[in-house]
């Protein structure tokens, strides 16, 4: 049994050291994390095992079936190469979930179809920009209340399209608390070059609030 992941891949040649013996049937059995679905091409391996899929699946990410789509078909991709019959076995809580049925079926069209109609419905690229703040302070009760007074501010001028703010899944990072406020931009008939002149003017006159104090404002537009 071998291992690949960052930790085991660190040196110049331990990557191919691990394919070598994967090859040379030393190794039976390899686990590893994503980087063992992506470009790998042994005759030899006929079961493929996706431990958790869920932790795709379920991921707080508008991109999240789209992702699995492409993770789960590129993994299972692996078992059966040349012309030998191939077996997946997904571990899952949820295995009626459509991602699921969309990769059993080969079927990125309908995937595809209902992606594009779902982040319509609910405003995500490609037909909207997602522009992100977070905002980070050192203090979480004042970080609160930073974060309610320029959501505010910002929903005066972008009324509905902004949200939050609220707590992203990491709200802590190097002694810094953070809060993430979200605006969604229709991409038809809006000038995004107003849209920033807007933006910038709102975090300026916030700036110079004294509740602004200690706070730090990072901006991401359609953040990956």
């Amino acid at each position: 049994i071998a291992r690949m992941d960052l930790d085991t891949t660190r040196s110049r040649m331990s990557f191919q050291n691990i394919l070598s013996d994967l090859e040379d049937k030393k190794t039976d059995i390899l686990v590893g994390t994503q980087m063992v679905a992506k470009g790998l091409d042994f005759s030899d391996v006929t079961v493929i095992g996706i431990v958790n899929a869920d932790s795709l699946l379920k991921f707080p990410d508008f991109r999240a079936n789209e992702r699995s789509f492409q993770m789960l078909a590129q993994v299972s991709g692996r078992a059966g190469r040349r012309g030998k019959k191939g077996k997946v076995v997904v571990q899952t809580y949820d295995p009626h979930h459509r991602i699921i049925s969309q990769v059993i079926r080969n079927d990125y069209t309908e995937m595809y179809h209902l992606e594009m109609n779902e982040r319509l419905q609910f405003k995500y690229p490609p037909f909207y920009r997602v522009i992100q703040l977070d905002v980070k302070h050192k203090n979480a009760e004042a970080l609160f209340h930073q974060a309610e007074y320029l959501g505010n501010e910002l929903k005066k001028q972008f009324g509905d399209r902004v949200l939050g703010p609220e707590y992203p899944l990491i709200n802590r990072i190097r002694n810094f608390y953070i809060k993430t406020i979200t605006i969604k931009i229709e991409k038809e008939g809006t000038s995004m070059v107003r849209v920033k002149n807007i933006l910038k003017e709102a975090i300026l006159q916030f700036q110079t609030e004294k509740i602004s104090k200690g706070s730090l404002i990072r901006i991401d537009v359609d953040p990956n």
